[in-house]
């Protein structure tokens, strides 16, 4: 399993189940995981804590599976690896098997290395659209500070130069 994982030229993914530790059975039926995955990724069952303990020895434990799981790792795994980019779904106590599997099927969905490179194109647009947003937000601060500053200025001025000259008396009022 660990050399299938490791293989550069590994093309399709590899998947992981393990059992829960009350029951000596796979956490997701093969034959439910193979409907999801399709004909040509290789399943491995890892019964047992000394073989998933040894798995975590190789592959780390960002990217090791724990007991009650199941996990994909697709082609390029390395140590540095992102483990999101390899999905895991944990038994949980009151999952049915059913919603598991269903987890399991989204997941696999979307991280399927062509669906996370258009998510990350899609991630680094959002990205930048806050960055700019952020941005047009603090200009139209600044303006609206300087524009309130330049009204406070001009009414001052107003003010000024009302109580600096005299009222325009006409002549006929001067008499």
């Amino acid at each position: 399993m660990v050399a299938d994982l490791r293989w550069s030229g590994r093309a399709q993914p590899v998947v992981g189940l393990t059992c829960l530790a009350e029951i000596d059975e796979a956490v997701l039926a093969a034959r439910r995981v193979r409907a999801i995955v399709g004909a040509g990724p290789r399943i491995y069952y890892v019964p047992g804590e000394y073989l998933l303990r040894r798995l975590q020895g190789m592959l780390g434990r960002r990217l090791a599976l724990p007991a009650g799981s199941v996990r994909v790792w697709w082609p390029g795994l390395r140590a540095p690896s992102d483990p999101t980019a390899h999905p895991l779904v944990l038994a949980l106590d009151c999952e049915s098997q059913s919603d598991m599997l269903a987890e399991f099927a989204r997941l696999f969905d979307l991280s399927r290395p062509l669906v996370r490179g258009e998510i990350q194109v899609i991630e680094d647009a959002r990205r930048l659209a806050e960055h700019e947003l952020a941005q047009a937000r603090a200009q139209n601060r600044s303006i609206e500070t300087e524009l309130s500053a330049a009204l406070t200025r001009a009414q001052q001025a107003e003010r000024a130069l009302q109580t600096e000259r005299p009222r325009y008396t006409s002549p006929a009022q001067s008499q």
